[in-house]
């Protein structure tokens, strides 16, 4: 994979996007908020795979990755008003539709194609996949990594203000605004299990699951950028002030401060 190649991804990528805007302001912040997501893991896909030592060749395919992971976010968006997979479509299957439709990574090799594919199609799984080779293994992490460090500030970003205009949080996230929380994400949390997203009753049912993406993040450049960022702390500080959410919150902080030290 060139530089050059790259280049023309991202060219055809915001050409491709610009297509989604009009004229509804409601509309087309929810079109930006993905355009800037995309942005985001772009740049710190890249930092995160220049501190972990990969070289210009993964370099190029981390941010490939991270260029196109949510190019079907837009089109979701379009049909049904809504991020949410649950109940619309699944956005990872949809946006490798959408780049097979257009042809765009037929340029590369027949190994850097399938290895961006399958980190697109597995970035938002519960689980990832154990029978992946140990090079697409790498990019499927990487991008699953890079995704929920931006995810974060999304959440940080936006939780006051959407909780004072329910008409965009619904659009955004899907889930009701409520001041309770399911035991169960709770308890999984507690557990250092995975969730997945049916699961979710409510916003704050989303932001106890994603304290818990401490437990699921797959390398140490990643868990120090989230304690630098300080986002866990304010992403408890949005949930009710419960005995629940004190533990979900001590026991995150433990996790995440062994796996840092422990390198």
């Amino acid at each position: 994979m060139t530089n050059q190649q790259l280049e023309e991804f991202k060219k055809w990528f915001y050409d491709y996007v610009a297509t989604f805007y009009g004229s509804d302001q409601l509309y087309d912040d929810n079109i930006r908020l993905k355009e800037d997501h995309t942005r985001r893991v772009c740049s710190d896909i890249v930092i995160l795979a220049k501190r972990m030592g990969l070289d210009e060749r993964q370099k190029l395919i981390a941010e490939t990755t991270g260029l196109f992971h949510d190019v079907g976010r837009f089109e979701q968006f379009k049909r049904f008003g809504s991020y949410n997979d649950v109940g619309t479509v699944n956005h990872a299957t949809l946006g490798l539709e959408i780049l097979a439709n257009n042809k765009i990574l037929d340029c590369l090799s027949s190994k850097e194609k399938e290895i961006i594919e399958t980190a697109i199609r597995l970035h938002g799984d519960k689980d990832l996949a154990d029978n992946l080779d140990e090079e697409t293994e790498l990019f499927a992490k990487l991008i699953r990594d890079a995704d929920k460090l931006d995810i974060y500030l999304v959440m940080v970003e936006r939780l006051d203000d959407l909780k004072d205009n329910p008409e965009k949080y619904m659009g955004t996230f899907g889930y009701p605004a409520s001041e309770g929380y399911s035991q169960n994400i709770v308890q999984a949390v507690l557990d250092s299990r995975t969730i997945d997203y049916k699961d979710f009753q409510s916003i704050n049912d989303m932001v106890i699951a994603m304290l818990g993406w401490v437990i699921d993040v797959n390398f140490v450049p990643t868990l120090r950028q989230i304690k630098s960022r300080g986002h866990l702390e304010k992403l408890v500080n949005f949930l009710p002030p419960a005995d629940d959410i004190r533990r979900v919150a001590g026991h995150i902080q433990k996790q995440l401060e062994t796996r840092i030290n422990k390198g």
